[in-house]
């Protein structure tokens, strides 16, 4: 019985041997990277979607999570067949938990040079003050 052989590659006929940088094809759905940067006011989220159509992103809040959808769009070859293809074309999901007073409801994002940028505010702390105590006795 024999074992299975991967198709060859143009390294492999040129060289003799397999391509040590050949990788498996990556999944339908991507999950970027993000950075994510405490600041004083809140945080802020830059998410690496470069070729990301922006009519097809969307960024749903749920509690205190924070869902980036969208989809990038596939290169195409200008000057004949790629021989390898390493970077994410389709569609892409990422989900970021956020702190307890984080606000997410007041958030705000930018996509420019194919980052994808959320700013959250901190959530507004209650200002303190004191609750006078009314004396039962003297009121009767």
């Amino acid at each position: 019985m024999s074992k299975p052989t991967r198709p060859r590659t143009p390294v492999s006929y040129i060289y003799g041997f397999e391509d040590p940088m050949r990788h498996e094809p990556i999944p339908p759905h991507h999950a970027p990277p993000v950075d994510i940067v405490e600041e004083g006011a809140g945080w802020r989220l830059v998410f690496e979607v470069p070729g990301a159509i922006t009519e097809k992103m969307s960024i749903d809040v749920r509690g205190k999570r924070i869902v980036v959808r969208g989809e990038r769009r596939a290169t195409e070859g200008e000057c004949g067949r790629f021989l390898r293809v390493e970077r994410a074309a389709g569609p892409f999901e990422r989900t970021v938990e956020l702190p307890d007073d984080a606000d997410p409801e007041h958030a705000v994002a930018a996509y420019a040079d194919g980052l994808l940028t959320i700013e959250i505010p901190r959530a507004a702390r209650p200002k303190s003050r004191t609750i006078p105590i009314q004396d039962q006795k003297k009121a009767t």
